[in-house]
Formats: C-alpha cells, sequence, structure tokens
C-alpha cells in the first residue's frame, strides 16, 4: 500500500518478481481506492510472467506492507479511517508510529534509553520558540510528521536579531529577522500549518563543519528477530544544517568516512551503537505496535556522545542500495519472509 501510484516502482517491482519465486502474489493500491462496502480494492496486480503491473479489482489481501508517506502534514479523515478499517480487516506486517513527539514521549522516560535523546518540546506558539532561543541561542525547530530533511530550520540568535536558516533542494538560505514582531509574525505563520518539535542545536559535524549522521537499516526476519541490514554515513553540504540524502547530502561508507575524518568517531562509539540496536528495537515495538523494519538515525556530537536523532517506522533504503548492494536481494525477501513468520503465528492463535 503505498501513497501514489507511481511511488517506489523499482522496489515494488523487484518485491513482487521475488514473490513469484517464494509462491506468492503481490498487487498495490492506494487506500483512497478501498471500497468498505464490497470489501474490494481497485489496484494493479503483479503478471510474473510478462513481469509487468496490470489493473485489476482486487479482494483484501492476507498482508499488507504499507508504504504510505504522508509528508509533514497527516492525512486527510476518511484517507485515515480507510486505512485503519483495512488495519481491522487484514495483517498489516508493522503497524508504524506515531508522531515524533509522542515516541520521544514515550521513551524518554525508559532508563535504557533515555541517555541517547535530545531534549525535545512541542512548540504552538511563537513565545515558546522564542522562549528557547534566547535560554540557547541556536535551537532547531521540526515539522512533528517531517521526513527526509524537509521543513527544518535552524534558528541562531545575534546581534542584529535572529537569523533563521534553511536548506532547499541542496541549497541553504538564510534569512535574517531584525525585530522579534517581524520572527514572531514569520514563527505564527509556520505554526498555523504544522505540528512542530523545538531542540537544542547539536555539533552534529566534522572538522570542515559538514553535518553528518549514521543511518542503521533493520528488519525482523522469518523468526521475528531484528537484523541489522546494513549502515551508512550521510554526510551533508558545509555548513548546512541536515544530512539527508534529499537535501543534497551524500552516503558514505563508515570505512571510507573514518579514513577521510579520524576523529569525527571514537572507536569506543560502536560498543554504545550496538547497546541501541539491541535495546531500541524492543522497547519500541513494546511501547507501541507490532514493527517490521526501522531506519535509525544516529548523531555523534564532538564530544563523541551518541544521540537518537530520529526512529522512521517506513524507512528508504537508498543508503544501502548504495554502499551495499549486495544486502538488497534479503531486504526484498524479508517482507515475504515475515509473511511466513506472522502466518504461523496467526495459526497457533486459531485466527
Amino acid at each position: 500500500m503505498s501513497t501514489k501510484d507511481t511511488q517506489e516502482n523499482h522496489y515494488f517491482t523487484e518485491l513482487a518478481k521475488t514473490a513469484k519465486t517464494l509462491g506468492m502474489n503481490v498487487c498495490k493500491f492506494v487506500p483512497e481506492n478501498m471500497d468498505v462496502d464490497s470489501k474490494k480494492i481497485k489496484g494493479e496486480r503483479f503478471d510474473g510472467e510478462k513481469e509487468v503491473w496490470l489493473p485489476a479489482s482486487l479482494d483484501l489481501p492476507d498482508f499488507v506492507y504499507d508504504r504510505c508517506f504522508h509528508g509533514i502534514s497527516r492525512e486527510h479523515n476518511d484517507i485515515r479511517e480507510k486505512i485503519n478499517w483495512l488495519k481491522e480487516n487484514s495483517n498489516f506486517l508493522g503497524l508504524g508510529l506515531p508522531g515524533k513527539w509522542d515516541v520521544y514521549q514515550t521513551l524518554k522516560t525508559n532508563p535504557l534509553l533515555q541517555a541517547f535523546f535530545p531534549e525535545t518540546e512541542r512548540v504552538t506558539t511563537p513565545e515558546q520558540i522564542i522562549e528557547h532561543m534566547e535560554r540557547l541561542e541556536k535551537i532547531i525547530i521540526k515539522p512533528e510528521f517531517g521526513s527526509g530533511g524537509l521543513g527544518i530550520y535552524l534558528l541562531t540568535k545575534t546581534k542584529e536579531g535572529t537569523t533563521v536558516s534553511m536548506t532547499k533542494k541542496g541549497t541553504k538560505y538564510d534569512r535574517q529577522f531584525e525585530s522579534k514582531s517581524q520572527l514572531n509574525k514569520w514563527l505564527q505563520h509556520l505554526l498555523t500549518r504544522y505540528s512542530y518539535l523545538c531542540q537544542p542545536y547539536l555539533e552534529l559535524s566534522n572538522q570542515k563543519n559538514e553535518p553528518f549522521d549514521l543511518r542503521i537499516l533493520l528488519q525482523k526476519n522469518e523468526k521475528n528477530q531484528w537484523l541489522e541490514r546494513g549502515r551508512g554515513i550521510r554526510l551533508g553540504k558545509q555548513d548546512h544544517i541536515t544530512s539527508n540524502l534529499t537535501t543534497g547530502g551524500e552516503a558514505l561508507s563508515l570505512e571510507a568516512f573514518m579514513k577521510k575524518n579520524p576523529d569525527s568517531i571514537p572507536v569506543t562509539v560502536e560498543q554504545t551503537i550496538q547497546h541501541i540496536l539491541r535495546t531500541l528495537p524492543v522497547e519500541t515495538e513494546g511501547a507501541f505496535q507490532r514493527l517490521f523494519e526501522l531506519g535509525i538515525d544516529l548523531g555523534i556530537d564532538k564530544a563523541g556522545k551518541i544521540w537518537i536523532l530520529d526512529i522512521n517506522s517506513k524507512p528508504g533504503r537508498k543508503i544501502i542500495q548504495t554502499l551495499q548492494p549486495e544486502s538488497m536481494k534479503e531486504i526484498y525477501q524479508a517482507p515475504f519472509k515475515y509473511c511466513q513468520y506472522l502466518s504461523e503465528h496467526l495459526l497457533k492463535a486459531g485466527e
């Protein structure tokens, strides 16, 4: 299930080809094309012989791999209702996570993880943001439901007033606000459109002032165990705010990054990373609902401290595809192997 018909077409086609070798059938659809009354879905099925997608009227699937992305605002109520209806009538591989605020609120009290979360506040008024900036001098504000580095702003207190920095299509833009009233007006406009979170600005950059973070992809196997599928460094442009690939960043292997930036990541961090990988998926799933895959973004500051920046239940695979293409076969097989686990689990439960 995807947000648009054209979304992730290469990935879905490779999944469908893999399904054929495992004796399973794949169809794809968008939520708005579900008919609740007839329990039918207008979508496409994969023709394994011709390797093409064909329009079809579909019965409800046994299992749903939810790859819907809703951007920095939530989906319309009628679409949300249809997705919730399907969750009651089919089996989702992963039931997803709520917004960043709910995830933070829940996990920040976990004794095994709380040390890795930066201070985060939900902000609903310009006054709250200005107050945080007065106290910290540099803050990040980001959308509660954002992804891909979109909608993230760096606010810096200066002698002249406030500088607001953002990245759009790989280019960094700065905007200067000399008065609080100007800044207040701009923030008010922003906050009426989306729900925002505020965090201290963390020095997550190398010696050249290029921001970087570590993305790790985890998936479950046929035994319901979490496995690391791959990892890579996302390196942003000099003086930019984020390292996201969609905002101009590049993917590097950890080894290549360490060679170029020997002082940016202490050798001792791997022990902490392994603790997070053992703990975070299990604790997150325990606090919320069933999950199938996770993209975990870790930041490493100039003091060598690790921060959990984001937990994504619908991660991309671009970094793994670029840096570890040999892992893609296992990634294509993973949803079907997890279906087999769920099928056996449901049979034992008598469902």
